[in-house]
């Protein structure tokens, strides 16, 4: 049966000698993977550029519940991006986000608000003329809620350590996994969305914290490899 629905390009292998097989995120069915063929052949149709990660698509598709790789009937851009594929800064940031959204996505069902959410990330990372400091800390934050483990801003004078197994701050804890005074104090204030400027070294504790929570709370989630390239942002 033939749907429309929009789509966003998560990964793609090659397959056999011309064909791509491509994880896209749907806004009808969730995470699906699509085979097309003859896109790398010299007579391609299907433009090659429309299938690189962060890529947002309007598609027609072939869907069949029981089928774990289907076929795209047509598509194309659905949003054209600026500046974010071709700015080395911004294209590491959205790379970044989508491999944590690849570990965090798994649903093969449709998700509107999820889809809205990335899709309005990574247009918002296409406008900004320059990335802002705090953008991947808000980003994971954001996530967080759409995933149902937001923190609670519950910060004050005597619960000033945010404990990253509960999601909360608290007085004082018996473990190691937790988020120190002034550090939590930053997220307190990210959470409440008064924050100021954050200085470098704390923005790179809360990145690597918040990282560390969402190791609790997303089964088998790693750390992205692309971690490393964060530094070129904090330090910008």
């Amino acid at each position: 049966m033939i749907h429309k629905t929009r789509g966003i390009v998560f990964h793609s292998v090659k397959y056999r000698e011309s064909s791509l097989i491509v994880k896209i995120y749907t806004e009808k069915f969730g995470m699906q993977s699509y085979i097309i063929n003859g896109v790398r052949s010299s007579k391609a149709k299907t433009k090659a550029a429309w299938l690189q990660v962060m890529s947002i698509l309007d598609m027609e598709v072939y869907y069949h519940e029981n089928r774990n790789i289907h076929r795209i009937r047509e598509m194309q851009s659905a949003y054209v991006y600026s500046s974010l594929l071709f700015d080395p800064l911004k294209s590491s940031v959205g790379l970044f986000m989508m491999e944590v959204l690849n570990k965090c996505i798994r649903e093969e069902e449709g998700n509107e608000s999820m889809f809205n959410f990335i899709t309005q990330k990574l247009h918002s990372l296409d406008q900004q003329k320059i990335v802002p400091p705090d953008f991947l800390l808000k980003f994971l934050l954001e996530l967080s809620a759409q995933l149902g483990f937001y923190p609670h801003d519950d910060f004050s004078a005597a619960a000033s350590y945010f404990d990253l197994q509960e999601g909360r701050f608290v007085e004082e804890t018996t473990h190691p996994f937790i988020i120190d005074p002034p550090v939590s104090e930053y997220l307190s204030s990210l959470l409440n969305k008064n924050v100021n400027r954050i200085p470098s070294n704390a923005r790179r504790k809360l990145l690597d914290a918040l990282l560390q929570y969402y190791q609790f709370h997303v089964p088998n989630f790693s750390l992205p490899k692309s971690l490393r390239v964060m530094d070129e942002i904090f330090h910008s």
